[in-house]
């Protein structure tokens, strides 16, 4: 999987994240007040960069 493909899908996965919270939140089901969206914003910004680094655009199994 390529960098694109791979920043591609953890934006996406970020996106329905979001989207179920804010779900859960306009169906009642947790109040989520302003001082608890940031630190989770926080939060899953940190995992994808974490989940970022340390990896190559090139895989040597595949020669390249």
């Amino acid at each position: 999987m390529t960098k694109r493909q791979r920043r591609s899908l953890l934006s996406g996965l970020m996106f329905i994240v979001l989207g179920v919270v804010f779900l859960l939140e306009a169906l009642e089901v947790f109040e989520l007040a302003p001082a608890t969206l940031w630190p989770l914003l926080l939060v899953v910004l940190g995992i994808v960069v974490l989940a970022g680094t340390g990896r190559d655009d090139e895989d040597p199994l595949q020669g390249g």
